[in-house]
């Protein structure tokens, strides 16, 4: 029997999403924890903001990896009413990443996307922003479902109420990444596959769906 589905809008999809968001069994969201686990020690001491910070759960991390300050960008306006929660000192803006952002330019050290990307049919606008909001010695990091997966359909999804909630999602290979750096000028430092091996400790079966060496994630890192 196949399961009810219902196709919501990005802002009301992730506004139906933001209370259970943190508490369901996502691979992917499970995966990137993990990576931004792993920037926290390079927050340190650094003005970061993130495009598409959701619940403020990486914001989170990177306060505890000593971020100087943390600035949360979501066009949903009840993730960010779960970020106000998770810490009233960050500071959120309501936004729609294909739109400036009311942000000075040069005012930030550190720019992360992470698993926001997927909802943008262009690429140029989010991280043009991106680039004019870093400092010289800025990094812009990009963590999103690996190309391998999101061109063969994979892409964000949620249960609700008994139904498959889906939203728009626009799959992006890597040429399309790499063609959107070269056009900003923004220089391509490393970029890293990242398979469920590679997260580290207990995984969830559903990490493993497809096998430990499966690169389910792809991060870039990016410098003017």
């Amino acid at each position: 029997m196949t399961e009810p589905s219902s196709f919501l809008p990005v802002a009301e999809a992730y506004d139906l999403w933001a209370g259970t968001y943190d508490a369901q069994d996502n691979p992917m969201v499970f995966g990137a924890s993990r990576v931004v686990d792993g920037l926290a020690g390079e927050a340190r001491d650094r003005d970061v903001v993130e495009f598409g910070c959701g619940t403020g759960r990486n914001l989170a991390r990177l306060r505890a990896g000593g971020a100087a300050s943390l600035t949360g960008l979501d066009l949903s306006a009840g993730m960010l009413d779960q970020a106000r929660r998770r810490g009233a000192e960050f500071h959120l803006l309501h936004h729609d990443m294909s739109r400036p952002v009311a942000l000075p330019d040069a005012s930030a050290d550190l720019g992360l996307f992470c698993l926001s990307l997927e909802h943008m049919a262009d690429l140029l606008p989010p991280l043009r922003e991106a680039r004019r909001l870093l400092r010289p010695r800025g990094e812009v990091r990009i963590v999103e479902i690996h190309p391998f997966l999101s061109l063969g359909g994979t892409g964000a999804h949620f249960q609700a109420g008994g139904r498959e909630i889906r939203m728009p999602t626009v799959a992006h290979g890597f040429a399309d990444y790499l063609n959107a750096f070269a056009a900003l000028e923004l220089r391509l430092l490393a970029c890293r596959e990242w398979r469920p091996r590679d997260f580290g400790g207990a995984l969830p079966d559903r990490v493993l769906k497809r096998g430990p060496d499966h690169p389910l994630l792809v991060e870039f890192r990016l410098g003017r």
